[in-house]
Parts: structure tokens; sequence; C-alpha cells
């Protein structure tokens, strides 16, 4: 028995979220995809105190929650916003375009989207409480389970409904149910929901500015590396790097980068001041044990 992923919307909807799952790797290694240094994960109890000691988390770098589940999945649980950052176009694209990835992206301020790609191929999308993959297994599956109506060519798109315009909305518990089944996802319910996970800041440290055009094909340019943007540590790539089948550049994506000495004016860096703000617990020191003797440990004088 598992928990699915059926309660995320009950659980994570209120305030919006972004859930990226991906299978096989460990969830330091996506941690790292998203933008953290490796190695600076923060247990449960410390960050739940940096929380209560810091200000609130709209002046904190972004701070994602990370796991991996019993069947393999490591999973990353974080603001809808953390998705629009720059800096993750590079990582992201690598991730993407080699990696089983699902996402799930909610900002209350519009219905759910969802993308999945297998092995670094776009599999299915849901937005706007449909999808376009109607000969899919999964959307089979909705339709026949859970009420989902697809648009049909002979319906406008934009008629108005008589009654509830919500009436055909199929509902989001269904939808996360159905695919967690299909696709075989579960989260640990408790320990999201209690955030007894790890977790990790995923904003660059040091904001990198490129100041060049792609010396390939003149297109925008965007940092590269493990978390950390330490000239040794990154490289800038061509926006398409690793993009597949994109017109006018070849297969597997625009091979243009900057590394080396040559970054030095490819770049404008500037420190991240939201990490001024962050104030961490101090560690608790345990009491000492009482000295023993001889004759046996020391008795209490209380």
């Amino acid at each position: 028995m598992t928990d699915g992923i059926a309660w995320i919307d009950d659980e994570l909807g209120a305030w919006g979220f972004s859930l990226t799952m991906v299978k096989g790797i460990s969830h330091d290694e996506l941690a790292v995809y998203l933008g953290a240094q490796p190695g600076t994960g923060i247990d449960p109890d410390t960050a739940h105190g940096m929380l209560e000691l810091s200000p609130g988390p709209e002046k904190l770098p972004d701070c994602a929650m990370l796991g991996t589940t019993s069947n393999g999945w490591a999973f990353a649980i974080e603001s809808p916003a953390a998705t629009d950052r720059a800096d993750r176009l590079a990582p992201g694209r690598d991730m993407w375009s080699e990696q089983t990835v699902v996402s799930i992206w909610y900002s209350t301020m519009d219905p759910p989207i969802i993308n999945v790609n297998i092995a670094g191929k776009h599999d299915w999308m849901f937005w706007e409480y449909s999808t376009d993959h109607t000969d899919h297994p999964l959307t089979r599956r909705l339709v026949a389970e859970a009420g989902l109506v697809l648009p049909s060519d002979d319906t406008d798109a934009d008629e108005e409904t008589d009654g509830d315009e919500e009436s055909d909305e199929v509902a989001m518990a269904d939808v996360y149910r159905i695919m967690g089944e299909h696709y075989g996802l579960t989260l640990p319910r408790q320990a999201v929901t209690d955030r007894r996970l790890p977790h990790f800041f995923t904003e660059p440290r040091v904001f990198v500015r490129p100041q060049t055009r792609c010396p390939v094909c003149g297109e925008q340019m965007l940092p590269h590396g493990g978390g950390s943007w330490e000239p040794s540590e990154y490289r800038l790539v061509c926006v398409y790097y690793k993009l597949r089948d994109i017109p006018g550049h070849p297969p597997h994506g625009c091979p243009g980068e900057i590394s080396g000495p040559a970054l030095a004016k490819a770049v404008h860096e500037e420190p991240n001041p939201k990490y001024r703000n962050i104030r961490m617990p101090r560690p608790t020191t345990p009491e000492p044990e009482p000295e023993s003797t001889p004759e046996g440990p020391a008795e209490s004088t209380t």
C-alpha cells in the first residue's frame, strides 16, 4: 500500500506548488539540477528552526524540499515561482533532454499544468483541464474513469456553457490518482505534509548575467553548472543547448558555449542579497554525563 499522489491537491493546492519527479536519480542529484550547491541539504529540524528565525520566505532564497520515493523517484516540492528563474533554463534543459521527468505546476491563478518526459522524449501534457494527447492510454483512462471531456472539432472551445462553467472540468484528485497509477508515482504523504524532509536553497549565491550572445547561432546564453557559479565550475551555453529538433539547429541542439578564461569578459557577477537574511539556529549542546568513580557513578546532589 502506497500513498500515491491523489492527495496533493488537498495538501498542497491552497498555496500553489511546483512538483518535480525524476526517475532513477537521488534527491541530492535532483537538488543540483534545480540549482542547489552539492552537499548543502539542511535536515528538517534545522530547516524548521531556520524558517522560524529568518524573515518571511519571500525574503529568503528559493528553498525546495526534496526526498526519494520507495520505488526510485527523486522528488522536489517548491514554490511555483521558482520555475521562472532564468538560471533554471540550462540545467533544466539537460534534465528534460535525458531523464524521465514528471512536472506538476500549479500557481492557484491558473489550472495545473502537467508535463511528462520518458527518457528525454515528450510523452504527455495536461493543461486547462484537458489534453491534446487524445489517443494516449492515460487520456483514455481519464475519459473512461474520471469523466474527462475532450474538445471536439465541431465544438467551439470558447462556447459558453449553460449553468456551472466548471461542470465539465475533471477533478484534479482523479487526474493525479490515475496519472500516479499510470506512471507509478507515489509520495510519502505524512513526511511531505509535516515537512520532515531535507531542504535545499536552490537560488545561486552569485547571479551571473551573460553579456554576450551565442558564438555559434547568436541566441541568448545561460549559465550551466553544478549548482555553484564559481568561474571554474560553470560555463555559458546557448539557450538551445541540448534542445532536440529545433529548426535551424543540429538535431541535438546548438553546441555553442563559452568556458575558462573567456568567461571573465562574457559575464557580469553580483552576490545574491537574499542569503544575508538567513538565520540558522544554534546547534544544541548535549548535557555532560556525570563523572564515574571506581566505586560507581557520581551521586546526584539534588
